[in-house]
């Protein structure tokens, strides 16, 4: 592939939001995850000769992860991806008892998905709140994609079996 600035300006604009939301998934964090993003493209126009072809998607996220575990490594701040309270927020409407069931359920969930296997929690996090497809979540993951669809149908058998021990 050609490093064009007309090519570039085209990447940046079909994968600049998907690969925003895979960041956020990473760090639930709006500011950390633009920075991530930013540094993930600044790498990437770096390296493209080195880019071979195939998913460009995986690739923008392998460029993202692993900037984000720089950050934490540099950081030292491994606690800020487990703090979760900044990423939920209330929904306007005038239902209040609903309002806190329906949050109620999201941190039973967020907490059971917190229970998981380091690499189930990826590949669940990265299927919701990303949209992955599991071809992708395979490349990102150097899986396959049959691997990816298996993960994530144990992982959401096992969440529910959670859920219904919460109760």
């Amino acid at each position: 592939m050609k490093n064009s600035s007309a090519q570039m300006e085209e990447i940046y604009l079909k994968y600049c939001i998907p690969l925003k939301k895979f960041a956020f998934t990473l760090c639930r964090n709006e500011d950390l995850a633009d920075d991530i993003v930013s540094e993930t493209f600044y790498r990437a126009i770096k390296n493209f000769d080195n880019y071979r072809e195939g998913n460009l998607f995986a690739w923008l996220c392998t460029i993202a992860k692993n900037t984000y575990f720089n950050h934490l490594k540099k950081k030292d701040n491994l606690h800020d991806s487990i703090d979760d309270e900044n990423f939920r927020e209330v929904a306007g409407g005038d239902d209040v008892e609903a309002e806190v069931m329906k949050r109620e359920e999201q941190r039973k969930l967020s907490e059971c998905i917190g229970r998981l296997s380091d690499i189930e929690r990826e590949v669940v996090n990265y299927r919701i709140n990303t949209g992955l497809s599991f071809k992708e979540i395979g490349d990102v993951l150097h899986k396959s994609e049959n691997w990816a669809r298996v993960t994530f149908y144990r992982c959401k058998e096992k969440l529910k079996g959670m859920m219904n021990d919460e109760e």
